[in-house]
């Protein structure tokens, strides 16, 4: 298994959590407040210059709704198919989906929105 330093690891970490809180739409400080650390402690846990406590990072892939391995995904893949494979992670639950798309869709050009539905009318044809 490939290892990285732990400086590596700790920004790797730290760029998974941003992407899964923006990913939802939900502002540092409102994420921070949840898991009652302040707001430039998880600026530092983002930007990977502060080593992340263990019960904090459990807090915030709780309030995240996100399995705690999936922070770690680029800190220990050996193969690059296997971390393409796991890089993306969508909840299970059809309600967290809707949400997901109801936080992407209007951010979308209009071009973005007809390219989507033509591929998932292209993909569900069978």
């Amino acid at each position: 298994m490939a290892q990285l330093p732990s400086d590596s690891a700790d920004k790797q970490v730290g760029q998974r959590i941003q992407m899964r809180r923006k990913e939802l739409g939900m502002t540092a400080q409102h994420l921070a407040e949840l898991v009652d650390i302040s707001h430039q402690q998880l600026s530092r846990y983002e930007r990977g210059t502060n080593k992340i406590n263990v019960a904090h990072l459990v807090n915030i892939a709780v309030k995240l709704n996100t399995p705690i391995s999936w922070f770690f995904i680029d800190c220990f893949s050996t193969f690059e198919n296997d971390a393409q494979k796991q890089q993306d992670f969508a909840p299970v639950k059809d309600a967290d989906l809707r949400s997901r798309l109801d936080n992407i869709w209007p951010r979308l050009t209009h071009e973005q929105r007809r390219i989507l539905i033509m591929f998932l009318d292209k993909y569900t044809k069978q």
